[in-house]
């Protein structure tokens, strides 16, 4: 007995037969989207706290720090799969992409690596401004306490022997909770934060690293003043504002489109009114 009614389709293009030549069914969980939002208000809380502080936090610290405020408030979403279950994370530790200068990077271009700001949910945003510069100062020097040693280690190995490395490493850290002499215990974090706007890029997806095992991805776009609607005591107007995108990579197996969409709402409020990232006095 047939489970559907179907039949082959009679002709397809060439294009057609070679595209289901080539891949195989989807298996990807990634899921994407895009919030932007008026930075006006998060624009001047960086500019106070540098006036207060002497800190010159920017738009991806203050990202970075709503990420883990609203990942510590919603720990079902702030997980680790591993072997077909979910497991919520104990910390909040925030990745950060960091680009290497060409002095620092190899011959042939740019490369990149990361820093790790742990316990981002419970530090100030000019804690984490302040312990993002001098982890990238280290990072730049070749010092870096936590990736340089690993970092220098992978580089030396082979092509041939870098994947099942990688392999091999997964499974014993992630999947068996394993410490593995010589290697950092959950390089990554347990989230990520990327930022191509600093190189005048609006729109970008970044994907989910398969080591790193993120629930979820931002990547900050650029900000530039774009016309906007502003709504004040019910009238509406439009406005040029400075505009910032931000564009999410989501891993379908830990969180749905419902979920992502409260996790956004939560994001948006907290980077519209930054004063509900101040630690409490």
């Amino acid at each position: 007995m047939r489970t559907f009614k179907a039949r082959p389709a009679a002709e397809l293009s060439l294009f057609r037969r070679l595209a289901l030549a080539t891949w195989d069914d989807p298996r990807d969980p990634s899921i994407r989207g895009t919030l932007e939002l008026d930075a006006t208000a998060a624009l001047a809380h960086l500019e106070a706290l540098h006036a207060r502080t002497g800190q010159r936090a920017t738009l991806t610290h203050l990202v970075g720090r709503a990420l883990a405020v609203a990942l510590a408030e919603r720990p079902e979403l702030h997980v680790l799969v591993r072997r077909g279950r979910l497991y919520p994370r104990d910390d909040v530790d925030i990745f950060f992409q960091v680009a290497l200068t060409e002095a620092h990077a190899p011959p042939g271009g740019c490369d990149l690596t990361g820093l790790v700001i742990r316990g981002a949910d419970r530090k100030s945003l000019a804690d984490i401004a302040r312990e993002f510069g001098e982890r990238v100062a280290e990072v730049r020097r070749g010092c870096d306490p936590q990736l340089g040693p690993t970092r220098r280690r992978l580089a030396a190995l082979s092509p041939a022997l870098l994947r099942p490395l990688q392999a091999a490493l997964d499974i014993l850290q992630y999947r068996l909770g394993l410490r593995v002499p010589g290697f950092p215990q959950a390089p990554f974090g347990s989230a990520a934060v990327t930022n191509l706007g600093m190189f005048g890029v609006r729109w970008a997806y970044a994907p989910l690293f398969p080591p790193a095992h993120w629930p979820i991805l931002l990547l900050v776009g650029a900000v530039k003043p774009r016309p906007w609607i502003v709504e004040d005591d019910g009238d509406a107007r439009v406005e040029v504002r400075p505009v910032l995108p931000l564009h999410a990579t989501l891993d379908h197996r830990a969180l749905d489109g419902v979920q992502a969409a409260r996790l956004s709402a939560r994001i948006e409020e907290l980077l519209l009114h930054p004063e509900l990232l101040e630690l409490p006095a």
